[in-house]
């Protein structure tokens, strides 16, 4: 690969958005990327509107291929483009997604600073000032993602890769397989591929100048969010099977054993009778407009969160059909995958930066935390999560074992090298120290 300036294959898949998809064309004409490194992919996928008529007329000053298929499949979609591709790297981009002018420049730019990584930028919906509840509670979502996972100390997840603002290695795409395509139309084919390159030792990226305005919501509805749970379920279960050390964390096992009563009660009848629950559930469904429109806000949020968990229980009804079914899926998967293998011990009484080059150094699952001979804390290992970075060290010092390392400190003393510039979780210990002292 050039490493100064790659060669960037655009990926983008898209099926009947036709103006959506001139204004993402339009938009990575005004990157600050060298055009002549760039290519863009146009996979339309089944498309009936004026699609194809657009993209023949279409002035482009990149190289611009359009492939036709018949797959109603973004994995596929993305697949095919990505074996079209003839760049050192691919990005895939949403077709509703408007790039801002440094996008495909900062996704390069973190290849080169961090070879091998997946790397990901924000696309924050534009919603255009809509204050309706679904609205603030869309927007609030994804600004809350994208703000958790752009913080250095955060420890990535598989559910952290999104696929519509995505750029890879091509050569590690081709190796992993690309998307697993037999997710079809459900989705979560990104998710599964992060297992995949979380289990390949893949690190993931965001890239903070690689932004992307997204305009899906401007169509976007209570049903449509209804119709994504229930894909939703369904991909779990896919993603369940293909990964069985993850069942345990997946949200399938709340519906083998429901909590309450009143679940209990309405899971039975979903399996015996799926029609009229689909009924009641469709008539609750009207009952969020008159929520609304009273001001109920609370009671909104509580009800649209029943329902969205009765149409995720229904695709994985749609996949393991029987309360049987689902138990053997659970009891299929592994109670947690053996990590021990993967658990270091630190002495934090070294100091806080020996023990974060410690962990930097080993990249371990899990950590025996101890100050001189006492124990302070298990950081326990996770599936499905990126292995311990040194940087996740403070803010679990400040957190989950704050007190027992105050008393340990208590016992001890101070740690030794102790930087002169401490840092905030560092801060918060000590003046709790102080207190405790008093």
């Amino acid at each position: 690969m050039n490493k100064e300036n790659p060669t960037v294959s655009v990926i983008i898949p898209s099926h009947n958005r036709s103006y959506s998809l001139r204004r993402a064309l339009d938009a990575l004409q005004s990157q600050t990327y060298p055009i002549e490194l760039m290519e863009v992919t146009v996979v339309a996928d089944n498309c009936i509107d004026d699609t194809l008529a657009m993209l023949q007329d279409y002035k482009a000053p990149f190289k611009l291929h359009v492939i036709e298929v018949t797959c109603r499949s973004a994995a596929i979609a993305r697949n095919t483009g990505a074996a079209a591709a003839t760049g050192e790297l691919l990005l895939f981009l949403d077709d509703d997604i408007e790039a801002m002018p440094l996008l495909v420049e900062s996704h390069a730019r973190a290849h080169r600073e961090r070879s091998g990584c997946a790397v990901m930028g924000s696309y924050p919906p534009k919603l255009q000032g809509g204050t309706r509840f679904f609205d603030v509670e869309v927007r609030s979502w994804w600004e809350e993602k994208f703000y958790q996972i752009s913080q250095q100390t955060h420890r990535f997840s598989y559910t952290d890769l999104l696929s519509g603002n995505l750029s890879l290695d091509a050569d590690l795409f081709a190796s992993l397989g690309g998307f697993d395509s037999a997710f079809g139309n459900c989705g979560g084919e990104d998710y599964e591929l992060g297992v995949r390159l979380l289990k390949a030792g893949v690190s993931f990226v965001v890239a903070p100048d690689a932004v992307g305005y997204h305009y899906e919501h401007e169509t976007n509805n209570f049903d449509r969010s209804f119709r994504r749970a229930r894909q939703e379920g369904r991909s779990d279960v896919l993603i369940g099977q293909r990964h069985p050390e993850l069942r345990p964390i997946l949200h399938v096992k709340d519906y083998e054993t429901p909590y309450s009563l009143a679940d209990k009660i309405l899971t039975a009848i979903a399996f015996f009778w799926p029609a009229a629950v689909d009924l009641l559930a469709a008539g609750l469904r009207k009952s969020l407009d008159f929520l609304e429109s009273v001001g109920m806000r609370t009671t909104w949020r509580w009800l649209r969160t029943k329902l969205r968990g009765y149409w995720y229980f229904r695709g994985v009804m749609d996949e393991l059909k029987t309360r049987s079914a689902i138990a053997s899926f659970m009891q299929g998967g592994a109670a947690r995958e053996d990590l021990s293998d993967r658990e270091i011990e630190i002495d934090l009484m070294e100091g806080w930066e020996a023990a974060e080059m410690s962990i930097d150094a080993a990249r371990p699952d899990g950590i025996y935390l101890r100050y001189g001979s006492l124990t302070v804390g298990h950081v326990t290992p996770k599936v499905g999560i990126e292995p311990l970075r040194g940087v996740h060290l403070r803010p679990i010092l400040a957190s989950s074992v704050s007190d027992k390392l105050l008393a340990a400190i208590a016992v001890n003393g101070m740690p030794k090298n102790l930087n002169t510039a401490i840092e905030k979780p560092f801060i918060a210990l000590e003046n709790n120290y102080e207190l405790a002292v008093k």
